[in-house]
């Protein structure tokens, strides 16, 4: 595979040193190794298509990295091409409540820039160090998901390179297909190279109301009503664990936690006060525990410390077999009680336990797979895992992964994924049929991001 004469094809740089292909050997999740043959970085989309293009021709396998936030080597590529689009990350002029971005931008510049002109995108992730085609190739949810859905339901427009190297805008209107196979589409048919997103314009500041609940009944009531009036912009909940000591388990005595609730609800205001009266009315929160203002690009940023707090104590270089699910409303406290009742606390050391709340209503993402029904609960255990502990808690997580499975749920494919084929075909459920369809067609040669979704033999797949 002389995948060396690329240098020759393209303007953009090819790194083809044992140590460049080093650095870029693992993502986040810190569980797998996969080494390059070449990381190339392309200086233009026109560089984009060109590698493709030899790629398909020459049955290269190639994987595209931005932030390499994924967890289960979905930016990685084994004796292949690393096709790294964080060069493309230019930001044109807002228009028209729009703005157009290459898909390397960081979510992290792109709030920077339009906050200067009082807009924001109207869905944002808790870490902003991820670039745009990243996410919208995966979804993208933030503490806003329940007002705006996802990152993914803000594109307009897209302009990608499908597998055979061909350059294609698309948008609902306009090859709509491959617009709507692109989005949620972990990069499998074609490559991001910009899009086209919506804008809001935001209030100047914020007031953060800090609650925390000891019952996951209470908190779900509590959120399910919230969901049906839509007081806040904002609403962040997760699950904290209050050490008890240890318990006999199998002959054992094993660390157990009582669980707490923690949910902070955040809404914009200008000139009028927020009526806190009014917007609190109804809710049974345990306690009230703080109340407090700050300016919206604040809060966008509101996890910053945190993350650092992580890269300090070591938690940020762990292993992170991150286990995130979606669950259908009505089987969301069993399925999170159970998990809870039975989940070692000391596991989550540089890590949390998070519970958001979604409202849907339709949805014309068909690879963005969730429960049907208008209310959804996405829940995730994120843990930072040294390596010592990581077999247990992949075997832990594996099992919260299948019951999730078990009871409707639908994973959120970023983190760490042990799927048998089986499951795979189960996750797309109706949709399976047609991303084998879309793969045959945009991506005939198979050299788009392999080695995640098992794909059956072409002469296993119907037509």
């Amino acid at each position: 595979m002389n995948i060396d004469k690329i240098r020759h094809l393209i303007r953009g740089k090819v790194y083809l040193d044992p140590e460049s292909r080093r650095d870029v050997a693992t993502d986040f999740g810190r569980i797998l190794v996969k080494t390059p043959k070449a990381l190339v970085a392309p200086a233009s989309v026109e560089d984009v298509a060109t590698v493709l293009a030899a790629a398909s021709r020459e049955g290269w396998p190639v994987s595209t990295r931005g932030a390499s936030h994924s967890q289960s080597g979905q930016s990685l590529s084994q004796d292949g091409i690393l096709l790294d689009l964080s060069p493309l990350n230019g930001i044109g002029a807002p228009e028209g409540g729009t703005v157009k971005v290459q898909a390397g931008v960081l979510w992290r510049d792109l709030v920077a820039f339009t906050s200067e002109r009082g807009l924001l995108p109207p869905v944002l992730t808790n870490n902003l160090n991820v670039t745009v085609g990243g996410t919208l190739s995966m979804a993208g949810i933030g503490v806003s998901s329940h007002r705006h859905g996802t990152q993914a339901h803000q594109v307009l427009e897209l302009e990608v390179v499908t597998g055979e190297g061909h350059r294609v805008r698309c948008s609902p209107e306009e090859n709509s297909e491959l617009f709507f196979c692109t989005l949620c589409g972990l990069g499998q048919f074609s490559v991001i190279v910009s899009a086209r997103l919506r804008l809001r314009r935001v209030a100047p500041r914020v007031r953060t109301f800090y609650l925390l609940y000891d019952d996951l009944g209470a908190l779900m009531a509590d959120q399910r009503q919230l969901l049906s009036r839509e007081r806040f912009d904002y609403i962040e909940s997760w699950a904290s664990p209050c050490v008890q000591g240890l318990r006999r388990m199998g002959g054992v005595r094993v660390p157990f936690a009582e669980w707490f609730f923690p949910m902070h609800l955040t809404v914009e205001f200008g000139d009028e006060e927020p009526r806190e009266a009014d917007l609190l009315n109804g809710l049974s929160f345990y306690r009230k525990l703080q109340v407090e203002d700050s300016g919206v690009l604040e809060f966008a940023h509101r996890l910053d410390p945190v993350f650092e707090l992580w890269k300090q104590s070591g938690a940020w270089g762990m292993s992170h077999p991150w286990m995130e699910t979606v669950l259908p409303w009505d089987q969301a406290p069993a399925y999170i009680g159970g998990v809870l009742a039975n989940f070692p606390p000391q596991l989550l050391a540089g890590g949390h336990v998070l519970i958001w709340p979604c409202r849907f209503q339709g949805d014309a993402l068909p690879l963005f797979r969730h429960p049907p029904g208008e209310f959804i609960l996405g829940f995730g255990i994120l843990p930072a895992v040294p390596r010592q502990m990581l077999p247990l808690a992949r075997q832990l997580l594996k099992t919260a992964s299948d019951l999730s499975m078990r009871v409707g749920g639908k994973r959120y494919l970023s983190g760490w994924v042990e799927f048998t084929p089986e499951q795979w075909k189960s996750h797309f459920g109706e949709t399976w049929e047609d991303l084998l369809r879309w793969k045959r067609f945009y991506d005939p040669a198979g050299i788009m991001n392999p080695g995640f979704i098992p794909y059956p033999d072409r002469s296993e797949s119907s037509d």
